[in-house]
């Protein structure tokens, strides 16, 4: 087993009103460790307009939002003694505290900052460093009290787009006794990838994108940065911390590398007009399998003059993703910000 990016195209041929030819292609391209497939269609040429959230950031901030200053110690709720002496983690400006509503067995909600409404262009580098390292910290606590939940991951939905139900900006922790199908299908594929090659997927993957330059970004410090070659949206970025390969390796050094990364990333997101995405930090169960950390980014948006959701029948039933957006053509894009 090698690292195959294969691809195939179907052609849709029809006319306009005057009788003329028309041709569009569909090109289908399959992940190259899982197989799962992913479309690129069309692009129209859509105009997006990143929303602006400064009006509804006046109508939910301060005394009305749990996370702002004014309330974030004395509204959110507190983690048992053996996490946190003082109920919470601190970090920098970053505080992390238990979601009242939770997705798994431990789940932190990390805050990023005092400030309510933080745009792409407003975040800094130790504002994301400190975010990130506590949310690690909150990591290490549960593993040391609780050996059966394995599966960890870093999540962030920004903005109500991506399915942010608060502006404040925040992220989420995620520990669980059982994997999320991701967290399961990246298992599985990576150990079979192990199995039939001797060699570990991710470090393999971007030593071949580095080499065709075709989907490589670049690198911050360890991390190493590139667009999937099967998006699962518009945008699909991954970030490899090629020297990590479990929680307790990742250094305040590499959250520092990772948010100057970040930073580019975002600048590539607001030229296209992007203001919202989901991200995933996934951290492998198994460090003596040394598969290194990994991040995924994809862009949230809705289209045209209706606000229509960009995900539809494709992506909630089909689960296959969809894509205007050419991998090749975003990440010559993303190396100039780099």
């Amino acid at each position: 087993m090698t690292i195959d990016f294969r691809k195939q195209e179907e052609w849709f041929s029809f006319r306009d009103t005057q009788g003329n030819g028309i041709e569009r292609k569909t090109e289908i391209r399959f992940d190259p460790l899982t197989g799962e497939s992913s479309r690129l269609i069309f692009d129209p040429g859509l105009n997006i307009q990143p929303p602006d959230y400064t009006e509804a950031a006046m109508q939910t901030g301060g005394k009305k939002c749990p996370f702002c200053t004014e309330n974030i110690l004395k509204l959110t709720p507190l983690f048992n003694s053996e996490i946190a002496d003082q109920g919470k983690i601190f970090q920098g400006n970053a505080i992390v505290f238990p979601n009242l509503f939770p997705y798994s067995k431990h789940n932190g909600v990390v805050i990023f900052s005092e400030q309510h409404y933080v745009r792409l262009e407003d975040f800094t580098v130790e504002m994301i460093k400190d975010a990130f390292f506590a949310a690690q910290t909150y990591i290490q606590r549960v593993a040391a009290t609780d050996s059966s939940a394995k599966y960890a991951s870093i999540n962030w939905n920004y903005l109500p787009l991506s399915g942010g139900s608060i502006l404040h900006p925040h992220i989420q922790v995620m520990v669980s006794d059982s994997p999320t199908n991701y967290q399961r299908i990246t298992l599985v594929k990576t150990l079979a990838f192990e199995r039939d090659t001797g060699r570990e997927y991710f470090a393999t993957l971007c030593k071949t994108e580095k080499k065709q330059e075709e989907r490589w970004i670049g690198e911050t410090g360890d991390i190493a940065w590139l667009h999937a070659f099967a998006p699962k949206s518009h945008n699909d970025f991954l970030a490899v911390f090629t020297k990590a390969y479990s929680i307790d390796e990742v250094t305040e050094q590499d959250w520092l590398h990772f948010s100057k990364g970040l930073l580019s990333i975002f600048a590539t997101l607001s030229e296209q007009g992007f203001a919202s995405f989901n991200l995933m930090v996934h951290i492998s169960p198994y460090p003596q399998m040394k598969q290194p950390i990994h991040v995924r980014l994809v862009p949230r948006l809705t289209l045209g003059y209706l606000n229509t959701s960009d995900t539809n029948f494709f992506q909630s039933l089909h689960q296959e993703p969809l894509s205007f957006k050419l991998p090749e053509e975003i990440s010559a894009m993303a190396r100039k910000h780099f």
